[in-house]
């Protein structure tokens, strides 16, 4: 009876460590994404990063649990490229918008990477304006988004 209320004990200090750790993380991508953007391109509001760009290739980089830029805004056919820099862990990039296969009727995200380990990349057009937003299917407090004008 002692050993299984130790066990207990022990596994709610790991879910708090586990909590309090992604909590951590996820404040850390914030404010790390708000001083990685030069400020000749942040937006007014300190809150969000907002990288305008007007060529045909704009770079993500996945890293420190963090989308960089997280939040951007970019002209329509842009190709955006997100590439894991993490050393041992995988992410994933996959759009909260879905989609409906007209021959299967079953809604997908528009756009879904799958696992990328350490170096790997994945690129999407985004060839109709709007707002899309996306997070890391392994790491949900991962987000970010695209603004497509």
């Amino acid at each position: 009876m002692k050993t299984r209320r130790i066990f207990i004990s022990l596994m709610a200090v790991l879910m708090f460590a586990i909590i309090f750790f992604g909590a951590a993380l996820a404040a850390l991508c914030i404010s790390s994404n708000a001083t990685k953007i030069p400020s000749s391109v942040q937006n007014k509001d300190a809150r969000t990063s907002t990288l305008s760009q007007q060529s045909e290739t704009v770079n993500v980089t996945i890293q420190a649990f963090c989308f960089t830029p997280s939040n951007m805004t970019i002209m329509n056919g842009t190709t955006v490229v997100w590439t894991n820099k993490e050393t041992f862990v995988s992410h994933s990039v996959t759009s909260d918008t879905k989609v409906v296969n007209l021959e299967t009727g079953k809604r997908s995200p528009l756009f879904a990477s799958g696992d990328l380990g350490p170096g790997a990349s994945f690129k999407f057009q985004f060839n109709a304006t709007g707002t899309y937003n996306y997070h890391c299917g392994h790491h949900p407090f991962m987000r970010g988004t695209v603004i497509v004008t």
